[in-house]
């Protein structure tokens, strides 16, 4: 993010307001410090113009990158929409459990259009 930041000659507080974060969110982020909470992924995604993460291969990986990636959702907010518990969801995410019937038809549509 730092890179991109300075190729663009913007200062922290820029990319801050284009984050909607305050500057020393920014400058924690760039000294790693702490990392962004996964709300906004998908504005840093937006920012570095590029996925800095592996492509996900199997179900559960293209569930949990559409979570992160594209919603910016925890897993227990993704779990509330997919109307299941969030052990299940996070069991489908690890590859320990499969989403079945109607629950296997909806996450194949969310992940085939957002990933």
């Amino acid at each position: 993010m730092k890179k991109r930041r300075l190729d663009l000659g913007l200062y922290q507080k820029d990319v801050a307001a284009s984050l909607k974060v305050n500057d020393w969110t920014i400058c924690n982020w760039e000294n790693n410090k702490t990392t962004p909470a996964v709300r906004y992924l998908p504005r840093i995604i937006d920012f570095i113009g590029y996925d800095p993460f592996p492509a996900p291969e199997t179900l559960g990986e293209r569930l949990r990158a559409y979570r992160r990636r594209s919603l910016g959702l925890s897993r227990k907010e993704m779990a509330r929409r997919l109307s299941v518990d969030e052990g299940t969801l996070e069991r489908w995410e690890l590859e320990n459990a499969v989403p079945l019937g109607p629950h296997l038809q909806r996450v194949m549509r969310l992940v085939t259009s957002g990933c």
